[in-house]
């Protein structure tokens, strides 16, 4: 249910300050954020009704009013107002991921990173689900005469790398034919599927040709296993300790969810069709973080929904500009994994 115009003005002024100030909001001190003219008294009033509504609390009586969950909540789905980062910030964010780009790991890191760095919270970044994933190609590199670097590649963008032994002296010749035979049999095979039976079949399959490299199998079962497994990443736990914004205990409880990959992972793969995701207090589920506001933002590789870069912080976070922090580094990291695939 939508607010009256100026009960969701008033609501709307009452937040922003209190995001920008930490400090309780009465009514006279309001009439200065307003763009239309009531007396303190109507003011008032509506603050008076607005915490019957369960949108603001008095914290104690001399006290003016902070917003409740619900208040935050109706302020995210209602009242926030977008901003664009500026071209100066754009180009500054391309050049640091630009400069990492020569894998999804070290982008997605690096992501994660400077999100801490701009928003002042602790920021997380995910690898994306693998449950569909499957081999995109294999590439054979030689190393030395007796060694080759087996390169994985993923239909999400994903790269593994492994170096294996020969036991015979390898050639270009060799390591095209043994590389082209991998991909006609593993390319589109799911990495779940790459079991020690699969390698069995297609070790019988490819016949005199494995002799060459026969620890080659070996290492692409290894790396689809690796693959297989969601990666996530922190940084920036050390930010909310200066915030003075949570208890000892409110701090544990977030440590504990950030040693936690099922919450995390539950947490930020929730809303799979969602561009921007948002979570109140008790809105996680998780009674670890229900002293924190979350921002997640999931990123796209080929167009298709993959993992994820998320902001936690305290509830009186500066929620527009980290959505539109998020949002811009999650998808220029879709668009630098998506270039890697290409």
């Amino acid at each position: 249910m939508e607010l009256p115009v100026r009960k969701s003005k008033i609501l709307n002024a009452i937040i922003k300050q209190y995001i920008a100030t930490g400090e309780p909001m009465g009514s006279k001190g309001l009439l200065d954020y307003l763009d239309f003219s009531v007396s303190s008294a109507t003011v008032r009033n509506e603050m008076a009704s607005l915490s019957d509504m369960g949108y603001l609390v008095q914290p104690h009586t001399s006290a003016g009013r902070v917003p409740t969950q619900m208040g935050y909540r109706y302020y995210l789905d209602h009242l926030i107002e977008p901003i664009e980062l500026s071209s100066r910030e754009r180009r500054a964010i391309d050049d640091v991921l630009t400069a990492v780009a020569d894998d999804p790991e070290h982008i997605l890191n690096k992501g994660a990173e400077i999100l801490s760095q701009l928003t002042g919270c602790v920021a997380l970044s995910t690898t994306p689900p693998t449950e569909n994933t499957t081999v995109d190609r294999i590439r054979i590199i030689q190393i030395s005469r007796h060694t080759a670097m087996m390169i994985m590649i993923t239909s999400k963008g994903m790269v593994k790398n492994r170096l294996f032994r020969c036991d015979y002296n390898v050639t270009d010749d060799v390591l095209q034919v043994f590389e082209r035979a991998l991909n006609e049999m593993l390319s589109g095979v799911r990495l779940s599927s790459v079991t020690p039976a699969f390698v069995q079949t297609v070790a019988a399959t490819m016949g005199d040709v494995l002799i060459l490299m026969p620890q080659a199998l070996l290492t692409i079962m290894e790396a689809s296993k690796e693959a297989s497994v969601i990666n996530i990443v922190n940084y920036g736990l050390s930010n909310l300790l200066q915030t003075g914004e949570f208890q000892v205990s409110e701090l544990k409880g977030i440590y504990r969810f950030l040693q936690d990959m099922p919450a995390q992972e539950e947490l930020l793969f929730r809303q799979n069709n969602r561009r921007i995701s948002t979570y109140i207090g008790t809105e996680s589920k998780n009674p670890d973080i229900r002293s924190t506001g979350i921002v997640v933002s999931r990123y796209e590789v080929e167009d298709e929904p993959a993992g994820a870069l998320a902001v936690v912080g305290p509830i009186r976070m500066r929620y527009t500009a980290a959505v539109a922090y998020a949002s811009y580094i999650s998808q220029m990291c879709g668009k630098l994994i998506t270039e890697l695939l290409e």
